[in-house]
């Protein structure tokens, strides 16, 4: 079997994120919530971006959110996506308020929408897992 050249593209997790990815490695999308002013926030951080406060915790999210905007690729950039081509590039606006980049699968270019409900769909690239967003 041929491996997947996305999964090259893939962060390594560390210690700051490696709640981000063992949620995914579970099918949820894990994210820091500040236990003071229950700011979430997307970047994994030691501190509240919102208060400052350092009492960071990893909590699951609903998984579910809105497009906010997104672009259709047709060209090929990088090897590891000529496969995909046409794919999207969206941002998706989690219910919980963070915005992530990520791609909307099994969805036709044409069929994705801005304001468009979608749901995690956490998804196997080689052999680490990757966050993708399908129509809620």
């Amino acid at each position: 079997m041929t491996a997947d050249p996305r999964a090259e593209l893939l962060a390594e997790p560390t210690d700051a994120d490696r709640a981000y990815w063992d949620g995914l490695a579970e099918g949820k999308l894990r994210m820091q919530q500040c236990g003071a002013c229950k700011h979430w926030q997307a970047v994994p951080e030691s501190f509240c971006f919102a208060c400052g406060s350092d009492s960071m915790e990893w909590k699951d999210t609903s998984g579910k959110g809105t497009v906010h905007t997104f672009i259709t690729v047709h060209q090929k950039y990088h090897p590891a996506f000529y496969d995909l081509i046409p794919y999207n590039v969206s941002v998706i606006e989690l219910d919980e308020g963070p915005r992530l980049t990520a791609n909307v699968v099994n969805i036709a270019p044409n069929d994705i929408a801005i304001g468009m409900r979608v749901k995690a769909k956490p998804a196997p690239v080689g052999d680490r897992v990757a966050l993708f967003f399908e129509k809620e």
